[in-house]
């Protein structure tokens, strides 16, 4: 497999931005009347595509000059490294950086500028160093040499801070599984989830996926960090912005409730090619490093009673659509199975007790056909036919 060169709609369009002194003057003093004019959190959006400009100039020359400390600290694993720098990147907003971004724009809003030459006056000031500098000493040790100033350019660290102040959003992150490409050890595309709540608790969940490439001229340092096309990067931006809008509040609505003792974890799987020729796949599984990731997924799902209506069209498509059956049961006794989830490619799940396939039970509240590819991925690498 080839390392991913699509980025997520989101990442797509905040390409590198390379500037002129003078271009980023004029832009500075057209932008100074509004932002005099804004609250802080009107003004972020604005504020940081100038910002980011400067600052990933200032980090070439950083990075130059590595402290003691880094040299001689102890080098940590490639998948520390990631976790470090997921642990800074998903949990939010960082309060820090947004109290010296508020510094430093007020300051700017106070100054009056009028050339080159008193803005250059103003890049010396404490707010502007003390801004800039927090992005190489919270991220500068994961990266190689030049990569932070780009991540910095392309909106790719501290993506979604602004974002969650905005909104009044607290980012968690609650798991990380860090998967290596067996023909690129160099990379890294680890499945992440978060948590999103809200002032009055309410709380969502989103799994997302991301990219690392390492070095191989610089070892234990990020060589590249990518969102993936379809990793789920755009849609927590949504939820952040429209946090309201995924909250559920119907009081029939809940989370799946599968209370069996299981060892073992079966599946059918029935997936039909563009010729209209059906492949059936199954598989079996009591290795709970398998079927714990499996459940984890599932877990948080919002669910809600089958309707009439909603068991006929299942029970329609079920023949129809490629679909996977879920059944947990036991080694001792396989012939017996306590509960049964089904998933649709169209992103719907059903629970249902026992040995139902999945008509009749609980249906989740909408489609999650994101987490149908991941899981259809994970059954498959116990599959018997494979």
């Amino acid at each position: 497999m080839e390392p991913s060169n699509e980025f997520d709609e989101l990442f797509e369009e905040m390409k590198d931005v390379e500037r002129s002194r003078e271009a980023k003057q004029n832009t500075w003093l057209s932008l100074k009347s509004r932002i005099e004019a804004k609250r802080k959190r009107n003004i972020f959006p604005a504020f940081i595509a100038l910002a980011i400009v400067a600052i990933a100039s200032f980090l070439f020359l950083t990075f130059s000059n590595p402290s003691e400390t880094e040299q001689s600290a102890e080098p940590l694993s490639n998948e520390e490294v990631i976790r470090a720098v997921l642990e800074i990147e998903y949990n939010g907003p960082d309060r820090e950086l947004l109290r010296l971004m508020n510094d430093w724009m007020k300051l700017q809003s106070e100054t009056v500028t009028n050339n080159q030459e008193e803005y250059d006056q103003l890049l010396e000031s404490k707010e502007y160093k003390d801004y800039i500098n927090y992005y190489p000493a919270t991220f500068g040790e994961y990266f190689s040499e030049g990569v932070l100033a780009s991540l910095i350019n392309a909106n790719l660290v501290f993506k979604y801070d602004h974002h969650l102040e905005d909104a009044g959003i607290e980012m968690h992150l609650e798991n990380v599984e860090i998967k290596q490409e067996k023909d690129h050890p160099n990379i890294y595309r680890p499945i992440i989830e978060v948590s999103l709540t809200n002032s009055e608790g309410q709380k969502i969940y989103h799994t997302l996926r991301e990219e690392f490439i390492f070095s191989t001229s610089e070892p234990g340092k990020i060589g590249s960090y990518n969102g993936v096309k379809d990793g789920g990067g755009l849609e927590l931006q949504q939820k952040i912005k429209y946090f309201n809008t995924y909250v559920v509040n119907d009081e029939d609505v809940k989370t799946p409730s599968i209370d069996v003792s299981f060892d073992t974890l079966c599946f059918n799987g029935r997936t039909p090619d563009q010729q209209g020729k059906v492949e059936f796949k199954s598989g079996c599984t009591s290795d709970t490093n398998q079927i714990q990731p499996i459940m984890t997924r599932i877990d948080n799902l919002f669910v809600k009673e089958t309707t009439e209506q909603e068991t006929r069209e299942r029970g329609e498509l079920l023949p129809e659509i490629e679909n996977y059956q879920i059944y947990l049961t036991n080694e001792a006794d396989k012939g017996t199975t306590l509960y049964t989830i089904t998933l649709y490619e169209d992103g719907i799940l059903v629970f249902a007790p026992d040995s139902n396939i999945g008509i009749v039970g609980d249906i989740t509240t909408k489609p999650h056909v994101f987490l149908y590819e991941e899981i259809k991925l994970m059954l498959d690498e116990f599959a018997d036919n494979e």
